[in-house]
């Protein structure tokens, strides 16, 4: 599955029928240099707000373009300055790949200092009465953020959460992306979701031969099971809150995205 590509045609459908009045905000976090969903929520009509520290002159533009926020910071639990490991694969440097965890598989010994903010001091800055989007894609980092959901209001929820799991191996081999330690950071993301209320969900996974799996997150005993694939790679999780649509729907939407080989070189730089 053409993960990135699927996951855009989603939200392209589905958040003008989650906000058809666009009163929500869209939060890009984790930007990087392609996929750029901020362009897409500004696009649609959303008030939206990029979170990248190390923004290409392509994502300045853009934003400039569409009156998208950048804040240059990384979102943590942190207010202050973190490490974050600059981005390695295939012994390149890929900024896609930038964690502020030193373990993470894409990390290297490479470090600078980054200023970081947590979820409350960014969600202060925020005028609109809700968020209607939030894309996470922070290597690794993704239930550092989304354990701080545990503090919001209901009110504040954003009415879909999309946020990335896996990488650089697959779930059977468990390594990197899929190690003991991340996959439990992934888990957590499911269960604070799950507690929050949160139910409908679609997996996109870019493994060979999957299609988009829909699933109701408070059917699942996480203790027990998982959504995933035996042969996941890597992809995203959508979670809404409060919405549901049809599973011929979001079939539809993602079929063109199935398959193929042409995207291969793209996917292992950017997993």
């Amino acid at each position: 599955m053409r993960v990135e590509a699927c996951c855009q045609a989603l939200l392209e459908s589905l958040l003008p029928e989650l906000d058809p009045d666009r009163q929500g905000l869209c939060v890009d976090v984790g930007v990087g240099t392609f996929a750029f969903y901020c362009e897409l929520f500004a696009q649609l009509g959303f008030t939206t707000m990029a979170v990248e520290p190390s923004p290409t002159d392509k994502l300045r533009a853009i934003c400039q373009q569409h009156s998208i926020s950048l804040i240059e910071q990384c979102l943590s639990d942190q207010v202050g300055t973190q490490t974050l490991h600059m981005g390695q694969f295939a012994k390149l440097a890929n900024s896609n790949f930038s964690s502020l965890s030193a373990d993470w598989f894409g990390a290297s010994s490479s470090t600078r200092s980054v200023p970081t903010l947590d979820l409350a001091t960014l969600l202060s800055q925020v005028s609109t009465p809700h968020i209607t989007a939030f894309k996470l894609d922070i290597e690794g980092w993704e239930p550092v953020v989304i354990q701080q959901f545990t503090e919001l209001p209901s009110k504040q929820l954003p009415r879909v959460v999309m946020f990335e799991y896996g990488g650089g191996s697959s779930r059977a081999q468990g390594s990197k992306g899929w190690s003991p330690h991340f996959f439990e950071g992934t888990m957590t993301c499911l269960k604070v979701l799950q507690q929050k209320g949160y139910a409908f969900s679609i997996m996109v996974d870019y493994a060979a031969g999957t299609q988009a799996k829909v699933f109701d997150l408070q059917s699942l005993d996480l203790a027990q099971e998982s959504p995933f694939y035996d042969n996941g790679v890597y992809g995203n999780i959508l979670c809404f809150y409060q919405q549901h649509f049809s599973v011929e729907k979001i079939q539809r939407l993602c079929t063109p995205y199935r398959g193929g080989l042409a995207n291969w070189l793209v996917s292992t730089f950017v997993s």
